[in-house]
């Protein structure tokens, strides 16, 4: 007897799904709330993701190409960027744009072929993990910055920055590489791309659905969110440290940059827990509710919880389209850039390291607090990782 679930294996944040609205169109009323309801989430698949793939792509790809002409190769924070505007690319190809063929198409990719199928379904989960660490990277790095501006150099190099990334790589291809053995096609999942028997459905449904949560969203948010704590008293800090050593009408000019690295971490994070925490809770409980509502014959609540599916992964993975606009609105140096790629307009845009504010006589603590200082003040004006002798001795715009 084939047992197969009526509502595909594995349907948590990242893997899902096989076309669950007929499971729901077959089995419910005529209802016409639920029936409107049931419309909702192919309309939002077939229009809102492919505006999300179509811009995110785009923005990605111009994140590259701007990256490249700011050189990444002795940035850190640049390259850890570089390499998530090729990771989300990944996201947006494996995952974003199969669903809008789905809804748009029924068509699955992932059923073409067994072997294409395993690789998708890993893909996508190793990728949108990768990034969610990413971040986390970036993070970490702009606490050493902010707290070690002096060390910075030699704690945070290109080679450090880059073996960091090949352990994540492999930490996170060891989670997942089971997928390529536990996902596939055959006659238990009935020619679709699902989980190859019963006892792996109840581990992805209910062991790696948890698993995903924590690594995807939960570690990395609660990691993140940390990391701004410390950052926000270090800029706190830092702005003190400027009244005391600055004229007045120099700190109304500069404090401004306190607020604008304040404001992009905050944003970042924030976006970060809107975009994901919501996806990755209601697959740890869907399994549950499904169950009982399947038991109940409660095809109301499956409807219900069918509408909520959908702007959820959409929000999840307009997680993966948003960072070159976020970019473009809070980085004066990266918009400078866009312009020499998109445009060429190469004349006029010169970096402005010329201006020296004057500063009351410095001690020892002084000169570290300006070190800081200018530290802060380099990452919110254009993405600069490197601190020098002349960052010690004077604050540039």
């Amino acid at each position: 007897m084939n047992d197969t679930p009526l509502y595909g294996p594995f349907e948590n944040s990242t893997l899902s799904f096989s076309l669950s609205t007929e499971h729901v169109t077959q089995n419910s009323t005529t209802n016409p709330i639920d029936e409107l309801l049931n419309s909702v989430g192919p309309w939002l698949w077939k229009t809102v993701s492919i505006v999300f793939i179509v811009f995110g792509l785009a923005g990605n790809l111009l994140t590259v190409l701007v990256f490249r002409q700011i050189g990444v190769s002795k940035r850190p924070t640049l390259f850890f960027l570089f390499i998530l505007a090729i990771t989300d690319s990944v996201v947006l190809l494996t995952g974003l744009l199969r669903y809008w063929i789905l809804h748009a198409f029924q068509f699955d990719i992932r059923a073409l072929s067994d072997a294409g199928c395993k690789i998708n379904v890993f893909l996508l989960y190793f990728s949108m993990q990768y990034s969610s660490w990413i971040l986390v990277f970036v993070c970490i790095e702009r606490i050493i910055k902010t707290y070690f501006p002096l060390h910075f150099i030699r704690i945070v190099t290109f080679r450090r920055v880059s073996l960091s990334l090949i352990i994540l790589f492999v930490i996170l291809f060891c989670i997942n590489v089971q997928f390529l053995w536990t996902f596939g096609i055959n006659t238990y999942t009935e020619g679709k791309c699902n989980s190859i028997s019963p006892e792996i459905y109840a581990f992805h449904d209910y062991v790696f659905a948890n698993i995903d949560f924590a690594v995807l969203s939960a570690a990395p948010l609660l990691i993140m969110s940390v990391c701004n704590v410390f950052l926000f008293i270090a800029l706190t800090r830092i702005k003190r440290e400027r009244a005391r050593m600055m004229h007045d009408i120099v700190f109304r000019r500069t404090q401004h940059v306190g607020v604008k690295l304040t404001k992009m971490l905050l944003v970042c994070t924030v976006y970060f827990l809107i975009a994901t925490v919501p996806v990755s809770v209601y697959f740890v409980v869907y399994p549950y509710y499904r169950y009982i509502f399947d038991t109940e014959n409660d095809t109301h609540s499956v409807v219900v919880m069918e509408v909520a599916r959908a702007p959820t992964y959409l929000m999840q993975y307009s997680n993966y389209s948003v960072n070159f606009y976020l970019y473009s609105l809070t980085n004066s140096k990266f918009w400078r850039n866009l312009r020499i790629v998109v445009c060429g307009f190469h004349k006029g845009i010169k970096h402005q390291r010329n201006s020296v504010f004057t500063l009351k006589p410095q001690t020892p603590t002084s000169i570290a607090a300006v070190s800081a200082t200018s530290v802060e003040a380099d990452f919110s004006s254009g993405f600069e990782t490197r601190a020098s002798s002349s960052q010690i001795n004077s604050v540039v715009e």
